[in-house]
């Protein structure tokens, strides 16, 4: 019998019979601060337990927040109990710099046992670092520990409060929460049957690389990029690199096989609205550019293609509204405000000023930060932030499953820096063939940081991994999909690396059924 991905009611495998488990009349008497606290881990605090009914497409469900003692800290979490349980557990990813716990929404719809943290600080925005200010025991349970007790507590109070523990266990995050997951299946591996990594951060040098971007863009007011300009370079990125995956879909599919030099937009008789000026083309390269470190890192710039739209560079990297002139003569956004400046300077702002350092200052200029010399003095925070180590043995070992994926054209966080860690993992893991069986990477053109942009963005990993570690069928393609004004457009299978979609030749280009993945014949 094969049961709906769609229905909130999931059946319970018992042997071969399946049954639906059910929670009932003494939901109140078992969701209530005093029999939780009864049943909880020593180092965990109960706060509030309540019973919230069914409405909006949530069923009902016991809502619980509480927190765990850490040292020097408390780490808060919130989990939701369905009352009709698909035996299964689900940790939610929280975005930015956390604060605030992220949505069960998506679990509680699909019957999961759904927790979240928020990782042992409280933000007043996702970009808000003050909390972080000379506190190492908040920034290393922001860094991983905060996540990973709170997995611990919510399992255990999970199996008291059905009675019995949960059958499989995933994590699904992107950004922050694709950061987290990898800090999960590199640190403890125990802790979960699968993880997906959407756009994960790799913590430190993101940062550093957002720094870098900023101290060109910001030298000078001739380097600066209206969002009117981003339209003229994303028309010319799409002209020059659509056709190069062998389709001319109105989409990047693999900006690797595009070689695009921004000089060709330069103005030639002065600032037009259809070019760019010599200045606002260094900022472009800039941004293009991978830099290494003095040991050898890639800094890595970000791929060719789909820089404009609400959700691109205007958003992340070049502003809304223009930055202004400091008194030395270079420019700065208002960091304080959302509406004033782009999300990535303020995510820079925030890491440099009060996280970066062995002794922050608030008053530090991240526009003085030199590669070469500074970035050694911020390596410890860089070791509790950056989930960069590619072995994974202990988590294979396990029989752990690992999906990730990255949009291609994400302006928050490089794909590049996706890739380059999917391939650490392969060779360590000693090659393709064993990597294949426990991690996967999918990349998404056109698709900006987590949602968004002009390529098929919306997809579904987590049914995709339950198939996995379930019933040991891995993903050979997520079917991803583009909706404008809330109607489905186009649909366009997204394929493990290193294989990319291809177009069978005939049907509409807009149907993921006349596409199949191939491995590429030349390589890139």
């Amino acid at each position: 019998m094969r049961t709906s991905r769609r229905t909130t009611t999931v059946l319970l495998a018992i042997g071969v019979t399946a049954l639906p488990l059910m929670v009932h009349a003494d939901d109140h008497d078992r969701c209530s601060v005093a029999a939780l606290q009864d049943k909880a881990p020593s180092n965990t605090t109960i706060e509030s337990a309540t019973i919230v009914a069914a409405n909006g497409g949530l069923p009902e469900h016991c809502l619980v927040t509480g927190s765990v003692a850490t040292p020097g800290n408390r780490v808060g979490f919130q989990v939701g109990w369905p009352r009709t349980w698909n035996g299964k557990f689900l940790f939610q990813g929280v975005g930015g710099f956390a604060g605030s716990f992220g949505s069960l929404r998506e679990g509680l719809q699909r019957g999961y046992a759904t927790a979240t943290t928020d990782t042992g600080h409280k933000g007043t925005s996702g970009t808000d670092g003050k909390w972080a200010l000379n506190d190492r025991a908040k920034e290393i349970d922001y860094g991983h520990r905060g996540t990973h007790v709170s997995v611990v507590a919510t399992k255990e109070l999970t199996r008291a409060y059905y009675g019995s523990a949960a059958r499989f266990a995933y994590f699904n995050g992107c950004s922050n929460g694709g950061r987290q997951a990898l800090m999960e299946a590199q640190r403890y591996p125990t802790d979960f049957n699968g993880i997906i990594a959407g756009d994960p951060s790799f913590g430190a040098l993101g940062y550093v690389r957002r720094a870098l971007i900023y101290q060109t863009m910001l030298a000078s007011p001739e380097r600066a990029l209206p969002p009117e300009k981003l339209d003229v370079l994303s028309r010319a990125t799409l002209a020059a690199c659509d056709r190069t995956d062998g389709l001319a879909d109105g989409l990047v599919g693999d900006p690797r096989l595009c070689r695009f030099d921004p000089a060709v937009l330069e103005c030639k008789a002065g600032d037009a609205p259809d070019c760019l000026t010599k200045g606002q083309i260094e900022t472009v390269k800039a941004i293009y550019e991978t830099r290494t470190t003095p040991d050898g890192r890639a800094v890595h710039g970000f791929p060719v293609g789909h820089e404009a739209g609400a959700t691109g560079w205007q958003l992340w990297i070049s502003g809304r509204v223009p930055p202004t002139r400091r008194s030395d003569g270079k420019l700065a956004f208002n960091a304080e405000s959302a509406a004033e400046s782009p999300t990535g300077y303020r995510f820079a702002d925030g890491f440099f000023r009060y996280m970066a350092f062995e002794v922050d200052d608030p008053s530090y200029d991240f526009m003085q930060f030199d590669l070469a010399r500074d970035l050694p003095k911020i390596q410890t925070i860089a070791e509790i932030l950056s989930p960069t180590n590619p072995d994974l043995s202990a988590f294979r070992k396990n029989g752990g499953k690992l999906i990730l994926y990255h949009g291609w054209a994400d302006p928050a966080i490089s794909a590049y820096g996706t890739i380059d860690y999917y391939e650490q993992v392969v060779a360590n893991a000693g090659g393709k063939q064993v990597a294949d069986g426990f991690v996967r990477l999918f990349l998404a053109p056109g698709m900006h940081h987590c949602r968004g942009g002009p390529g098929p963005n919306t997809f579904d990993a987590l049914a995709a991994l339950e198939e996995w570690v379930e019933r040991g069928i891995a993903p050979a393609r997520l079917i991803a999909s583009h909706a404008t004004d809330g109607k489905v457009d186009r649909t366009r299978p997204l394929c493990p690396e290193p294989q990319v979609a291809r177009y069978i030749g005939q049907g509409s280009i807009d149907d993921a059924a006349n596409f199949r993945c191939e491995t590429p014949a030349r390589p890139r």
